[in-house]
């Protein structure tokens, strides 16, 4: 018995194959996209952030300039954001951002951006310190929430309960054989488990009942699933 249903929902769709649960992500080309198609930069995440607190009126009246320095991939939501606040050598104050990844399996330091101001009072670097409190926060908050846009490598393995909804805890395996193991081991235990790809974000669910009678499909963003 074969049984498929798509959805015409424009981010994502699943599909049901013989007891197989499918996930496919669709393509998307703008950084306002519920998931990035690639992986997010160095450059780009800078951007947001300060994007982010422009919206929130955050940013400060003194700054000359804020520019990206470097164009690298993100593809860990395990990094950290590292800064330096300083006065200039002949004026004004610099604030220095980057993040550290590990990139390759070797920890990386990756240059995110600089924010300038001329203005060398004391008030100034008050003022530039709350600023760097402010978009540490901010982009804390933003990978957080959108782990999706900074996870790029291995293969995730994880159950489902009774109401569809993960468990609230997984593996995370290095290629896509280890990770067909781990869910042949969970499937002895568990009724569902899923296998994500995160280099492809595509999402299979597998169960240990090949005839599933009921085909449903729905969008899983939705608090629902």
């Amino acid at each position: 018995m074969l049984s498929v249903t798509i959805c015409t929902q424009p981010h994502k769709r699943k599909l049901l194959l013989c007891g197989v649960w499918l996930v496919q992500y669709d393509k998307y080309n703008s950084m306002e996209d519920i998931i990035m198609n690639r992986p997010m930069t160095t450059t780009e995440l800078f951007l947001k952030i300060q994007d982010i607190l422009k919206e929130k009126n955050r940013l400060p009246n003194i700054l000359d300039y804020g520019i990206a320095t470097k164009v690298v991939p993100i593809k860990t939501c395990d990094l950290l954001l590292r800064s330096h606040l300083m006065y200039g050598e002949s004026e004004g104050i610099f604030l220095d951002l980057w993040i550290e990844m590990c990139i390759n399996g070797k920890k990386q330091i990756c240059a995110l951006g600089t924010f300038k101001t001329l203005d060398s009072s004391a008030e100034a670097m008050y003022i530039m310190a709350k600023f760097l409190a402010d978009f540490i926060i901010e982009e804390d908050a933003y990978v957080r929430n959108n782990p999706d846009d900074f996870t790029w490598e291995g293969v995730d393995v994880y159950i489902l309960g009774e109401d569809g909804k993960k468990l609230n805890w997984g593996y995370t395996c290095c290629d896509m054989d280890s990770a067909l193991k781990k869910k042949d081991e969970l499937l002895k235990k568990y009724q569902q488990v899923a296998v994500k790809d995160n280099a492809v974000k595509k999402e299979i669910i597998y169960c240990k009942e090949c005839e599933i009678t009921n085909s449903k499909i729905w969008d899983i963003h939705s608090e629902d699933n």
